[in-house]
């Protein structure tokens, strides 16, 4: 009878039901034994777990476990039981003690899998429609069952958590009783970090959460003085109210519903797939760390496909720092429902508002809410990470030394995407227009993007930093641990860099003087760096797209971004001036996968005659640094020499005894060493404008800037620098401080700028790197 009841029970509700599944990589394969462990009795919970299993093709809670003398009719437990209306431990499950008592021969196979199953995800429970929908509701009846079953059908989350191995319970000394105990408390706190992962603690009602922020004792300091400065009291409180109202998120599990369904039919429309490497990992570090998501920001689209991943994998969705220029009618107030929290983008000039922020980013972290902020504090338009902006990340620093519950969590996240949403703005923007301010009239002229194929996402997230763990390094200076941190992040950010079609087509064809290249070529130089790429980065999270070079140049050429000609002597492949320009874009997402190498062929190929490699790996110890810290990326020369091998083995260089040289010129492999010196080429002669301008005569640092940023400007004009950020004043600056923080350069009392010799070197060295037409043109710029 109660087999027929339960077929009859999965009959209905298959029928009915759409659950998903998360967590399907913690089940181990064969020849493990998989028993589920589910939160408490109910026959719903089990038929979810079986549909999702046999969907997915893992072995269902209903199997039998048959081994040898030992065999058990169904795979799956609860941990509690309803009694009373209470859910109660007051025995244990007699499977759990029977599975605890297997011979010996099964304890190194049998594993307990945590199944926690979400019929809906509200995040809140602030009135009694969400009381009836929500998880965080304790009464778990039939009618809410019912209730839930109705509308969250195609809502339903089934989520295996970590495995918990019978053999690292087993203790022979202790009787089956207080084993039994000792798993149940494992698997239960196991259930209460996954519930915590995948829906987050209670938020309380926005204006407890608003009281609580306006009461507390930063913004009551922040008030007193401007009190005492002659403010009024009453308006002060106000104004801070009014302050934490404008900034507070406020969730909404219906709008989240409403947008994860919009997002799903949008992304299908306009993207051939959305592929994620990396998430799964951090389960475990959720559980002992709020996380703090810090994704590089390429697009606006950044935040919601972020979101709806975190949503659809089973993660809690974090609170995102979004910039008040989106806090729009009818889009901001989404926006805020989703889970976004509107800043200014400065406010040092107004205490009030910085405590009452202050406060709320606390109050958000104590609680346990994980967090969304880009450290870049905007969208990159040259394509290159910009430097980590100090202030939320100060301000998250100095609220895990304040005192939190749960240690912070960086989480770097890498987007790649093969064709950009805002390419039209972008490109006007790189060829020298301001940027348009953000209006509701955007969405509705931009519903036009569902006619377009934007090809694929790759969204990468890669191994968090541990604030904890971090701050207590004893190498570490108090005094530059926030500007390490911010180097760190951005580091770890490109280091989970994703070559796609695009990019791997950019790095080639803006090497060239034209901009455009035979196609036989084009797919050898693709070829080379695949090669390149896999051998260098094997063992690190950046990875390269394995089409073959053919279906690659196919690919961005159906994507509208190549333009193919046929000539006498064969195929060319180019861009037109405007693609050209935005090409430079997805070139800088990932330049810094190749810079190493990059720099090696720059010192190498416009020699006639061989060094010795000491020599090579000198000038290379010399000017990287200075690469990356552009770059960012680490300054790490411990595969110099498996460069320089693998650049031998691809036959870049040659190598004799100690000596290494370029290819001869006549040689197809020349052409490659070229193209691939061409990658930095254009760093490498903006560095050289300012060094040559140092070495001129006594300057001052904004006289420096002024001029080089002329001479930028002229030369990319005259010689037909394909590359928006050459002029970038940023950079400049960028550069100007490295030098200062290596010590080249020291500045006067007088406010002149001093430099060390190493730079008169440099500038001798230049001869066989920085192209002599530069060399010239700089040189005549100085005479005039």
């Amino acid at each position: 009878m109660k087999r027929l009841l339960y077929r009859l029970n999965r009959f209905f509700l298959k029928l009915i039901a759409r659950p998903s599944l998360t967590g399907a990589d913690n089940v181990p394969t064969p020849p493990a034994e998989v028993v589920y462990v589910l939160h408490h009795r109910a026959l719903t919970d089990l038929v979810m777990l079986d549909l999702v299993c046999a969907e997915t093709g893992l072995v269902s809670p209903r199997k039998n476990i048959v081994s040898n003398n030992f065999s058990e009719n169904s795979r799956f437990f609860c941990l509690y039981r309803a009694k009373g209306g209470r859910m109660t431990m007051a025995s244990q499950s007699k499977r759990l003690m029977r599975l605890l008592q297997a011979p010996e021969h099964l304890h190194e196979h049998l594993v307990f899998i945590p199944v926690s199953v979400f019929w809906g995800r509200a995040m809140s429970s602030e009135n009694l429609w969400n009381s009836f929908t929500s998880e965080h509701w304790a009464a778990t009846g039939r009618f809410k069952r019912l209730l839930n079953l109705l509308i969250n059908r195609r809502n339903i989350f089934v989520h295996t958590g970590r495995p918990l191995h019978l053999q690292d319970m087993i203790d022979a000394q202790e009787s089956p009783e207080i084993l039994a105990r000792r798993a149940a408390r494992l698997l239960r706190v196991r259930m209460r970090q996954q519930k915590q992962t995948a829906l987050g603690p209670d938020f309380s009602h926005r204006r407890t959460l608003v009281d609580q922020v306006v009461n507390a004792k930063g913004v009551r300091q922040a008030i007193a003085e401007q009190v005492a400065q002659g403010a009024k009291q009453d308006k002060q409180h106000k104004l801070a109210v009014k302050h934490a109202h404008t900034i507070a998120s406020d969730m909404s599990y219906p709008t989240i519903r409403v947008l994860a369904r919009l997002l799903s039919w949008f992304w299908n429309r306009i993207y051939d797939g959305i592929e994620v490497t990396g998430l799964n990992s951090l389960e475990e570090t959720s559980s002992t760390h709020c996380l703090v998501y810090v994704p590089s920001h390429r697009s606006h689209l950044d935040y919601l496909l972020l979101s709806y991943l975190l949503y659809y994998r089973g993660f809690m969705i974090p609170h995102i720092a979004a910039g008040d220029n989106l806090n729009l009618p009818v889009l901001g107030g989404f926006l805020r429902r989703g889970g976004a929290f509107f800043m200014r983008r400065s406010f040092r000039d107004d205490p009030v508002y910085t405590a009452v922020f202050n406060e709320y980013l606390y109050q958000v972290y104590r609680r346990g809410h994980c967090v969304e902020f880009f450290p870049e504090g905007g969208r990159t338009r040259t394509g290159r990470l910009l430097p980590a902006r100090m202030g939320l990340l100060k301000m998250s620093v100095e609220h895990q030394q304040r005192g939190l519950p749960k240690p912070l969590a960086f989480v770097p996240v890498y987007f790649g995407y093969e064709k950009l949403v805002e390419a039209a703005s972008y490109l006007s923007e790189l060829r020298g227009a301001d940027k348009k301010e953000e209006s509701v009239g955007d969405l509705f002229r931009n519903i036009k993007l569902i006619r377009q194929n934007f090809g694929r996402v790759k969204v990468n997230f890669g191994h968090p930093i541990k604030l904890d763990e971090w701050l207590a390094r004893p190498d570490l200076a108090q005094a530059e641990s926030l500007r390490l941190l911010g180097e760190e992040i951005m580091q770890r950010i490109n280091q989970q860099a994703s070559l796609n079609p695009v990019n791997l087509v950019a790095l080639v064809t803006l090497a060239t003087p034209k901009l455009a290249i035979e196609q036989h070529r084009l797919e050898q130089q693709i070829t080379c760096y695949q090669r390149l790429l896999h051998q260098l980065h094997r063992d690190n999270g950046i990875a390269v797209s394995e089409l073959p070079a053919r279906q690659i140049v196919e690919q961005v050429e159906s994507l509208g971004m190549l333009q193919r000609e046929e000539e006498d002597f064969g195929t060319v492949l180019g861009h037109d001036p405007f693609t050209a320009v935005l090409m430079t874009w997805y070139r800088n997402n990932v330049v810094h996968t190749l810079a190493l190498p990059s720099l090696a062929a720059c010192l190498m190929v416009k020699r006639r005659r061989g060094i010795s490699m000491e020599q090579l790996r000198r000038m290379v110890t010399l000017i990287y640094p200075y690469l990356t810290a552009e770059l960012s990326i680490s300054n790490d020369l411990s595969k110099l020499d498996e460069t320089l091998q693998v650049m031998t083995h691809l036959k870049l260089l040659r190598t004799d005894s100690e000596e290494v040289s370029p290819p001869h010129p006549g040689q197809p492999q020349h052409l490659q060493l070229t193209l691939l010196s061409n990658l930095v080429s254009q760093t490498l002669e903006r560095m050289f404008i300012v060094i040559h301008k140092l070495t001129e005569g006594p300057i001052n640092r904004a006289d420096l800037l002024a001029s080089s940023r002329t001479v930028a400007q002229r030369m990319s004009r005259l010689y037909g620098i394909n590359a928006p950020e050459f002029s970038d004043q940023g950079l400049f600056d960028q550069f100007i401080d490295t030098l200062m923080a290596h010590r080249i350069l020291s500045e006067c009392g007088d406010g002149t700028l001093q430099y060390d010799r190493v730079l008169e070197r440099v500038m001798r060295a230049a001869e066989f790197v920085i192209d002599p037409q530069i060399r010239h043109g700089v040189a005549s710029q100085a005479n005039q």
